[in-house]
């Protein structure tokens, strides 16, 4: 073991005896909000699950179409389907496992506009809207008898060969079907034809008009009601004990970058906002208690402008620059969405719509010093094998290597690791630690009971919320003093946080500092 990780380890040995209170004290869950935050979405789900089905056979005809199929997305979006999928993997380098599942694409094959358009055209077949029609061969039934060899019908039952057992026939009407929608380059390209993810989709919408466009955002929405339901309504009901909490395991050996990550269930992806309330179940243990939520602002970004020295960074910082708001503004989006558009420059992003592609530019522009970062950080993966972090903190690269676009390979990871690592399993630790002691130093009844990222989480007895405003503040804005204590560097990037205080950990407000 390298002398530098002496620090990351002692730190991370802390970080454990602080996890495990925090998982023995839980948090408390209100089982009846749970039901009616089910009751609600539950009911949305089934509406728009039917709008959708209405809008796909209004754009398909009678062809049936299964919303949670790839094929079937991509089909009824782009209005075409891949002849042989094993030539298509091969041909845009999608990769393959031993087993034959598709794997998520490494490499895209480079191709002009020109060439993707027509090998797309080549390898995939129009799909037409289709009339249905009862099988005379079944009589609708999908089986047939067997016909003996003296033309008589015998016992036996056998799949209908002309509607392959379905008992109707889908007659091509000659109309295009789907929303035809057009794949831009062969990034937009998956095994089941064309992307239909969350990110692609959000894309495109604005490109669209009609039916398309409700398909598309409705679609977003019923595949993230159901993720929610299903990962954590459900998760929480299958976790609660009967005292009305849950107690989420936490890991720090599980993530490549050192964040945290939790499980049974996992509160790490909570939803924010109110696009889904989930967070509202979560409140207080203590009658007219509060749960409080203590944020660093802009932490990764922050933290990548003094890894990489940007002076332009540290003057916007000073300055009360945010930049989720400009982020915002170049894109037009809300200040929320703009968050993973901000964060993704930072990890080596470049492609998008017209609008992000432009603030992604501007972004390497403005911020040069992270840009020129970026590309020391990939020297140093080739030619070392690794990065460290300041902290002592190495991630390895073993088969890093330049490519012939003369960036190198894990190219995102490469400038990924660093920011998330340094933010989020060297620095939010710290500010963690140090309020637990302080907690437990103070004698009081309230507790930690969550952490997530760049956050910490208290529930709070109403005697003692400014006490613990005070505590939570104190330990938070200490990280100057600590690296060095720590680590012997002097992280002197101004540091901003936000404290929010609520009856729940949904509804929470400013808390004035």
């Amino acid at each position: 073991m390298g002398k530098g990780l002496v620090p990351t380890l002692k730190l991370s040995l802390e970080m454990t005896d602080v996890l495990a209170r925090t998982e023995r004290v839980g948090l408390k869950i209100n089982l009846d909000t749970l039901d009616e935050i089910e009751k609600m979405y539950t009911e949305e789900l089934t509406a728009l699950e039917a709008r959708l089905a209405a809008l796909a056979q209004n754009a398909m005809g009678d062809t049936p179409i299964s919303l949670t199929s790839p094929d079937d997305r991509s089909m009824l979006l782009y209005s075409r389907k891949v002849k042989d999928k094993r030539d298509w993997s091969r041909t845009f380098n999608l990769g393959m496992e031993q087993r034959g599942a598709t794997m998520k694409p490494k490499q895209r094959t480079r191709m002009g506009r020109g060439e993707f358009n027509q090998t797309v055209r080549r390898m995939t077949d129009l799909v037409y809207k289709t009339r249905a029609e009862t099988c005379t061969s079944c009589n609708g039934h999908g089986r047939t008898r067997v016909t003996k060899k003296d033309g008589t019908l015998g016992k036996a039952v056998r799949v209908c060969r002309r509607c392959d057992g379905k008992g109707v026939l889908y007659i091509p009407t000659g109309e295009v079907a789907g929303f035809k929608m057009s794949p831009r380059n062969p990034y937009d390209v998956a095994s089941a034809g064309f992307r239909t993810d969350k990110d692609t989709l959000d894309e495109r919408a604005i490109e669209l008009s009609g039916d398309a466009r409700e398909f598309v955002t409705g679609y977003v929405r019923f595949n993230a009601l159901r993720t929610y339901l299903n990962t954590f309504v459900e998760g929480i009901k299958n976790n609660v004990d009967s005292k009305g909490y849950i107690h989420p395991e936490f890991m720090q050996c599980v993530t490549a970058t050192g964040r945290l990550s939790s499980r049974n269930p996992n509160f790490q992806n909570m939803p924010r906002g109110s696009t889904f309330a989930i967070r509202k179940v979560v409140e207080s243990r203590f009658p007219d208690g509060y749960i409080l939520e203590g944020d660093y602002s802009q932490l990764e970004f922050r933290v990548a402008g003094f890894l990489a020295g940007d002076k332009r960074v540290y003057a916007d910082v000073r300055e009360g620059t945010d930049v989720h708001s400009y982020t915002a503004s170049i894109i037009g989006c809300t200040r929320q969405e703009a968050k993973a558009h901000t964060f993704k420059p930072l990890y080596g992003g470049t492609t998008g719509t017209e609008d992000q592609k432009r603030y992604y530019n501007d972004f390497k522009d403005k911020y040069m010093g992270i840009a020129i970062w970026h590309e020391t950080l990939q020297q140093d993966a080739v030619k070392y094998r690794e990065i460290s972090l300041p902290s002592g903190r190495v991630y390895a690269f073993p088969d890093a290597r330049w490519t012939k676009y003369g960036t190198a390979t894990h190219r995102t990871a490469i400038c990924n690791y660093p920011v998330q690592g340094f933010a989020t399993a060297d620095l939010l630790p710290i500010a963690l630690v140090a309020l637990e002691k302080a907690v437990r130093d103070a004698n009081i009844r309230s507790v930690i009971c969550n952490t997530v990222h760049d956050s910490i989480v208290m529930d709070v007895h109403p005697d003692e919320k400014n006490i613990c405003i005070d505590l939570m503040k104190h330990a938070m804005l200490s990280l100057p003093f600590e690296t060095v204590r720590r680590y012997g560097i002097a992280y002197n990037m101004p540091v901003g946080i936000e404290i929010k205080a609520g009856k729940n950990w949904l509804d929470l407000h400013d808390v004035e500092l």
